[in-house]
């Protein structure tokens, strides 16, 4: 997988012409369609990696999970799915609406740092996919409740956002434990960490602004 590939990738997402608009019902559809789509992708991968995991047990070495093919597979079309979440930005534009610098800097990062993970073969990204594919999954299940405006799923809105700062905060302190991998994995690591942190102060701010000052 060339390097370029992010970078372009990401010069089309934040380039994006943001006046584009269609039709309200095609939209929803559209909506309906992404977002179940990354329900059944989400549990996949994390069913796929737990039974990876189950059979070969938590191996704290450098370069053993990327030596079994279905990991492999898996990983990468996880990496795959990074770009395909762009489409979330893409939704609020064609809903008139203007996306936070967090989900920006979530979906930029998430493909960068994915993308060295995959071609550099860092296993410590098997707790990461893990971990972030399991969250996917009631998060975008809250997401396609939500298209039918039932009033009972906003109870679940901070929860989502709670999972989200847990998983962040469990990344770099997982990833931690594989010292085996090479000088190079080891900075991809590094850089992860930093990502993550920078992530984890974002949710934090989003959960303190929507959650805890409109109480």
């Amino acid at each position: 997988m060339n390097h370029i590939v992010p970078v372009i990738g990401t010069i089309i997402y934040l380039k994006y012409p943001k006046n584009l608009r269609i039709n309200s019902y095609l939209l929803f559809c559209i909506s309906i369609i992404h977002n179940f789509a990354l329900i059944v992708f989400s549990a996949w991968t994390f069913l796929s990696l737990f039974k990876i995991i189950y059979d070969n047990g938590v191996i704290f070495e450098g370069n053993y999970y990327f030596k079994i093919p279905h990991f492999d597979k898996v990983i990468f079309y996880f990496y795959l799915s990074k770009y395909y979440e762009y489409i979330d930005t893409f939704i609020l534009y064609l809903n008139g609406k203007e996306p936070c610098f967090l989900q920006k800097y979530h979906h930029v990062g998430a493909v960068i740092c994915w993308h060295l993970g995959y071609y550099c073969k860092v296993d410590g990204f098997i707790v990461a996919s893990l971990l972030n594919s399991f969250v996917h999954t009631f998060m975008y299940s809250y997401y396609l409740a939500s298209l039918f405006k039932i009033k009972i799923i906003c109870i679940f809105k901070p929860y989502i956002t709670s999972m989200q700062l847990v998983q962040l905060m469990q990344l770099p302190l997982a990833i931690y434990f594989y010292q085996n991998e090479s000088y190079i994995n080891k900075s991809i690591i590094i850089l992860f960490s930093c990502y993550v942190t920078f992530l984890i102060g974002l949710f934090a701010n989003f959960y303190r602004v929507n959650y805890i000052k409109r109480k």
